[in-house]
């Protein structure tokens, strides 16, 4: 018998509840375990249950715990539970913020529905989902061989400050560098590896070791 994949779900909108619930339940291998309204009650059904599901889908907006706060107690009492964020937020601070604290994975609300299959087998496979933030041949590359790319001291100490909740104009200020030289930072950064946005940035320095979640 193939192994099922369960999955509990967290988002205070009924109707987008309601609807995950129905999309992720009709994909092949998956059950819905349960779902919850916020991260409160997704925490504490996480406690009643006599099994954790596989992977957990959640929004970051919800009331009484919001999704950073919810992620953090998952992570202090269950640090393996995988986290899918499922939300409208863009923001690269916000993303990051999220990747620091623990999730899998960050995925918009406004994806296809195959793209959200997509990002639960990979999570279930490997325990992450990289979406467009960082390429698939970099992260393949750490996993097996375990060589960080060339990065100079100095590229790397910016990198490690790019995972701050601060502005590329604040980041420049606090490590004594000007505004051209952090721009030049970032896009060679960009093509060492292989990622186009500060949030693949931080998800290389996280798989890199150079930064850990919280």
């Amino acid at each position: 018998m193939a192994q099922v994949i369960n999955v509990a779900i967290a988002d205070d909108h009924e109707i987008v509840l309601s609807g995950l619930k129905e999309i992720i339940s009709g994909f092949e291998g998956f059950n819905v375990a349960f779902v919850a309204s916020n991260g409160k009650d997704l925490f504490e059904k996480l406690q009643a249950a006599k099994q954790l599901p596989d992977i957990v889908v959640m929004d970051i907006s919800m009331p009484v715990w919001d999704g950073h706060a919810t992620l953090e107690a998952i992570k202090k009492d269950w640090p393996d539970l995988n986290v899918l964020v499922l939300t409208m937020h863009k923001h690269e601070l916000t993303i990051i913020k999220m990747l620091k604290a623990g999730a899998s994975g960050y995925l918009l609300k406004n994806s296809p529905s195959k793209e959200l299959q997509r990002a639960l087998l990979s999570i279930y496979r490997t325990d992450v989902y990289l979406s467009e933030m960082i390429s698939s041949s970099f992260y393949n590359r750490i996993r097996q061989s375990d060589v960080i790319p060339s990065l100079s001291e100095r590229e790397i100490v910016f990198l490690k400050h790019c995972a701050l909740d601060i502005t590329y104009k604040d980041l420049a200020e606090k490590i004594g560098i000007s505004e051209r030289t952090v721009a030049g930072f970032r896009v060679a950064l960009f093509e060492k590896l292989q990622v186009n946005t500060r949030a693949g940035l931080v998800v290389c320095a996280i798989q890199m070791g150079l930064i850990h979640i919280e």
